[in-house]
């Protein structure tokens, strides 16, 4: 079936995209990350929005790689929003909102950076700690598995590599502090608590730069990731523990790599942000 025609009107085909999969070898892993965007051309006209998510969700599980990650961020008590774990819906992606709604799918109780699991580390997704980003959150169990992989289907590195603000963290860059969020939490059960969550944010006066497009470049360069264009757009995927490394080398070489060179350290602790979908 054709799920979508590109700007010369060429199909692009779910054949295409298992072959395109296939060639990255998303089956060689343990745990796939999958950022999402629905680039490769105008949808089939012909075939449901529902029916177009169902096929690629389909076509990522039948590789059965054993756990398949989606971010389902909705930073809700950034936004002054409660945060249900059940009905809250992400901007990540509609495939990403798609997947929280599947019945073989766990969705994280984090009401700033949800992830969304299928399969059977529940683990990951569960006794999370306070801290969105840093430790004892998600990306630092994922961090602590063996065999990684990101997977950017229709999308870039520089654009959404949201792992790259767990490492910062790691590190304690200078440019960013914890931020405390609060608000209530709606659970599974429709349970209502009130609770506080930490999050990495940048000082006011910081501006995010290149780097992380030049951060991309050099991940291709080294042969830690590798992208496939497909349709419009393209598909890359890279390994998370020597895309870590690389982060730390970039971040020891210059503090400053991923901020713009006009970026004020002042440490201002305001925060403006009215509908916050990044970080």
């Amino acid at each position: 079936m054709n799920l979508f025609y590109t700007k010369d009107n060429t199909p692009v085909s779910e054949k295409n995209i298992i072959e395109t999969l296939d060639k990255l070898k998303i089956w060689d892993t343990e745990y796939l990350y999958i950022h999402t965007g629905l680039s490769f051309g105008t949808p089939n006209p012909n075939i449901k929005k529902k029916e177009l998510l169902e096929s690629v969700l389909s076509i990522f599980e039948r590789f059965n790689v054993k756990n398949i990650c989606f971010p389902t961020f909705t930073f809700s008590f950034c936004n002054g929003q409660d945060f249900d774990v059940n009905n809250s819906k992400t901007k990540m992606g509609s495939i990403n909102d798609f997947a929280r709604k599947m019945p073989n799918s766990v969705r994280s109780l984090d009401p700033l950076m949800s992830n969304v699991l299928i399969g059977d580390d529940i683990d990951l997704v569960t006794n999370l700690s306070k801290q969105s980003i840093g430790k004892g959150s998600f990306y630092d169990k994922l961090h602590k598995r063996n065999g990684v992989k990101f997977l950017f289907f229709g999308t870039k590195v520089g654009a959404c590599y949201t792992y790259m603000h767990y490492i910062e963290k790691m590190l304690d860059v200078s440019y960013r502090y914890d931020k405390k969020f609060t608000g209530s939490i709606i659970d599974s059960s429709n349970k209502k608590s009130t609770e506080s969550y930490d999050l990495f944010v940048r000082y006011k006066n910081v501006y995010p730069g290149n780097g992380t497009f030049n951060y991309e470049d050099k991940l291709l360069q080294s042969n830690i990731s590798q992208r496939i264009s497909l349709g419009d757009s393209s598909v890359s995927i890279l390994d998370e523990a020597e895309s870590y490394k690389l982060y730390v080398d970039l971040i020891t070489k210059n503090p400053d790599y991923f901020i713009t060179p006009d970026s004020i350290h002042d440490f201002d602790k305001t925060f403006e942000v009215k509908n916050m979908i990044a970080l």
